[in-house]
């Protein structure tokens, strides 16, 4: 198989290429190449030239974005054929983690699904049965999506630490319990987050969603947990959609679940990934099924919390009978979302870095795992109600958010879609502020390093009020 690329040649061609890359399994690699892509404008036109083991293809296109796409849709089949792949799959030659954001631009461009849907055949080959899950997915997104006050927002509030580190994952700061300054990152976080109750106070925002993700937020002992979980029940009104990422359930007390309800959080997550403990070993997670299920019937027993359960198709050394037993988990507790997960490969992950990708399933049984959820899920009575992509991804397939009918988590849907301002808080989080009709984005980007977040904290939020000044239009 190819692993990496190098491209030389104009920048707008070059994201393209880096997009095409991706979805074709290739990493960034000028140093040693497996494919070497160069390019240069001829006139009118992109002329891209790879070469690839003794084997050399042109492409042309106009300089154009339109001659862009069709030299990075060219490309993509001929990368697929050179390793083996079939150059064609359900997604076509459509690359980009947002298949759902694009398909409410079409719907805004062409007053109705079926037009939008019927412009994404046509212009990426999608097949029918991906474009029929486009359409329900739309249908069911749209009175969240369609344009309300532009003081309507969400917010986000990320803790970047994890116990293990789980081989798919690239993104954790760290480890928490080797972290040496857990009470200044707890200080500066409440810094963070009392200055984003005086933001919504001063602005007049109206928080409909908040989401405490990770990393692992549970993480933090039962005295942070308890202190941050108050400090942000300040920002979102009683009864509003307050969600708590409770992954690993070897994270979770009873006195976190408890401070959960004191503070008005109504909907957690809790991730298996996989219901069999010889694969959790192997992906690094701390936990037993056993204890999810523990979980989760504790849950269920002593609360009246939303949960959504997160599951993974194409971990190593996974088979189908594998995601038959958590299919028949879900389809037996009903938990209210279901998250389905395409495995993706990522530079800097330990699958990655420790050469481990033998272990993992091919595309065609990785595929099968997730047409197979699907089924039992509609079966069942779930319904899509958010998709989303990644580079990297087996089989170019995707992720896909079910829900129980009327349970869905409406912050998926808002930070998928890009059509509601978002604001965030915590090292490695963003803030978009978006208003209609062109959705365009005004970006904060929090610093990934606790230590320099801990040390820029009063900076970054000068710099949170300076873009909230302009996009309100504060004098």
């Amino acid at each position: 198989m190819l692993n990496g690329y190098h491209y030389k040649g104009p920048l707008p061609l070059g994201s393209v290429v880096a997009h095409n890359c991706g979805a074709a399994g290739l990493f960034s690699d000028a140093v040693n190449p497996d494919v070497v892509l160069d390019a240069v404008e001829n006139g009118d036109s992109y002329v891209l030239s790879v070469r690839v083991d003794g084997i050399e293809r042109t492409f042309t296109g106009a300089i154009t974005s339109l001659g862009r796409r069709h030299i990075g849709q060219a490309l993509l089949v001929f990368l697929r054929e050179l390793q083996g792949l079939p150059s064609y799959n359900e997604w076509g030659t459509m690359v980009g983690v947002r298949p759902t954001k694009l398909l409410h631009k079409y719907i805004d461009t062409y007053g109705s699904v079926e037009e939008a849907t019927r412009h994404i055949r046509d212009e990426f080959s999608v097949s029918m049965e991906k474009l029929d899950t486009l359409a329900a997915i739309g249908v069911y997104q749209r009175p969240f999506v369609e344009v309300g006050d532009d003081r309507d927002v969400s917010i986000y509030c990320g803790i970047p630490f994890c116990e293990t580190r789980c081989v798919y994952c690239s993104f954790p700061y760290g480890l928490y319990q080797q972290y040496p300054q857990q009470d200044l990152f707890i200080n500066t976080l409440m810094m963070d987050i009392d200055d984003m109750v005086s933001l919504c106070e001063s602005y007049g925002l109206n928080v409909k969603t908040l989401y405490m993700g990770g990393g692992t937020p549970t993480i933090l002992d039962n005295d942070s947990f308890d202190t941050v979980l108050r400090g942000l029940s300040r920002i979102v009104p009683k009864g509003r959609e307050f969600t708590v990422e409770a992954g690993r359930p070897d994270s979770v007390t009873k006195e976190k679940i408890k401070s959960m309800e004191s503070c008005h959080v109504n909907r957690i997550s809790i991730n298996p990934q996989t219901m069999d403990d010889i694969i959790l070993r192997a992906i690094g997670r701390g936990h037993t099924v056993q204890d999810i299920d523990d979980m989760y019937r504790y849950v269920r027993k002593h609360t009246k919390l939303a949960v959504n359960m997160d599951f993974i198709a194409g971990l190593p050394h996974q088979q189908m009978a594998h995601m038959v037993d958590n299919m028949d988990y879900i389809c037996q507790n009903l938990p209210e979302n279901v998250t389905i997960h395409t495995l993706a490969i990522k530079r800097g992950s330990p699958l990655y870095d420790l050469q481990m990708q033998e272990h993992v399933p091919n595309e065609s049984l990785v595929r099968d795992m997730v047409q197979y959820a699907k089924e039992r899920l509609e079966v069942a009575g779930y319904v899509p109600y958010y998709l989303y992509r990644q580079q990297y991804m087996k089989g170019q397939l995707e992720n896909i958010g079910y829900t129980l009918p009327g349970k869905a988590c409406e912050y998926n849907i808002n930070i998928m879609e890009e059509r509601q301002t978002i604001m965030s808080i915590g090292p490695g989080s963003s803030s978009k502020w978006m208003r209609a009709p062109l959705f365009r984005q005004k970006k904060q980007h929090m610093p990934k390093d606790v230590d320099v977040y801990n040390a820029t904290i009063q900076s970054l939020l000068n710099k949170r009020h300076a873009l909230c000044d302009s996009f309100w239009e504060v004098q």
